[in-house]
């Protein structure tokens, strides 16, 4: 082939086709010599970097689904249930093999973050997220009422790219607010694909973080997947391996004690009832001054002491250094 001179796509094609079929030779990995039986190892290679839990990842995902959970229920006024399901490590390449065409796909950047993440919507879940906005039961898509069966392959229409898209924008603030109490991100959105190849955020051999939930609606469920790049979390990695310890927390541990002491020093009302009794409205139009009028209690009973019109104590009356005095007898424990 000449300089300058380009595959066309019947070309490009019949290339694919061999290298799939084994007809064209591609370079492999190195295997063991023959002579030593060493396997040449790239100690550059992130398959085996990431090693053993990430206690703070783990608190992160679920406090994005708490968020999530509150923010898509108030967006589709209905109510909606959202969990964490998994977080693996995986070669991107493996991670795009996996997705079908057409997919819901949306990169975004975490800055101060290094490069792009991706976040994947199930399609039956777009479908059902714009059906159920639109009144219906969420297990009837498109605008054929076509079931979830006859989606494969369909294309997304206008509505649902815009109605995906602002359910997306609405998970990007709440994983930016997940993120905060560990290392502040601001997240900002670039682009929706709908074709894998299109959404080539790091190399296929690139190791990433792909975290699975699931939403739960009443009729139908699906997943949202985000995807991070091992390159872009690695200056976080040790803030994830740590146990979590936010300085929002301790902010809130500070805010509780001064409000426990703040509480202690409320002026509160505390009454002490003589007795109770019923009586008409005829009778209460006769009362004068001077008349006696009968309580319901005997005289050896206690009196009720209220706490902001709860009971709280009983006791009986007395003086005490010239005032009138009640002594506790009995504290009265809330039920529940």
């Amino acid at each position: 082939m000449g300089e300058g001179e380009v595959l066309s796509q019947g070309e490009v094609d019949a290339l694919l086709r061999g290298v799939g079929d084994g007809e064209v030779a591609t370079e492999t990995d190195e295997g063991p010599d023959e002579e030593t039986g060493v396997v040449p190892y790239d100690l550059t290679s992130q398959e085996k970097i990431i090693r053993g839990r990430l206690p703070s990842l783990d608190v992160i995902n679920q406090m994005f689904s708490r968020l999530f959970k509150l923010s898509f229920g108030t967006l589709m006024r209905k109510s909606i249930n959202v969990s964490t399901v998994s977080t693996d490590t995986i070669k991107f390449g493996d991670f795009l093999r996996s997705l079908p065409v057409p997919s819901s796909l949306h990169i975004f950047r975490m800055e101060p973050l290094r490069g792009h993440g991706l976040i994947l919507v199930e399609n039956k879940l777009v479908f059902a997220v714009v059906d159920t906005f639109f009144g219906g039961a969420g297990t009837n898509f498109g605008e054929s009422g076509v079931k979830e069966d006859d989606l494969a392959g369909r294309d997304f229409s206008s509505i649902e790219t815009k109605m995906i898209k602002s359910v997306v924008l609405s998970a990007l603030e709440d994983l930016e607010k997940a993120w905060r109490p560990v290392h502040a991100v601001t997240t900002n959105f670039v682009r929706s694909e709908v074709n894998p190849q299109f959404a080539a955020i790091v190399p296929p051999s690139d190791i990433v973080l792909v975290m699975l939930f699931e939403i739960e609606m009443e009729h139908i469920s699906g997943t949202l997947t985000i995807c991070l790049p091992y390159a872009a979390i690695e200056p976080v990695i040790p803030k994830l391996k740590a146990q979590f310890q936010s300085e929002e927390m301790e902010i809130d541990q500070v805010w509780v004690r001064r409000l426990r002491s703040e509480l202690l020093t409320t002026e509160i009302e505390l009454v002490t009832e003589l007795g109770t009794t019923i009586v008409t409205p005829q009778d209460l139009m006769k009362y004068k001054v001077g008349d006696t009028i009968m309580l319901g209690n005997d005289v050896t009973d206690p009196l009720m002491l209220k706490v902001e019109q709860i009971p709280k104590f009983k006791g009986f009356p007395g003086v005490s250094r010239g005032n009138k005095a009640v002594q506790l007898t009995e504290i009265i424990e809330r039920e529940g």
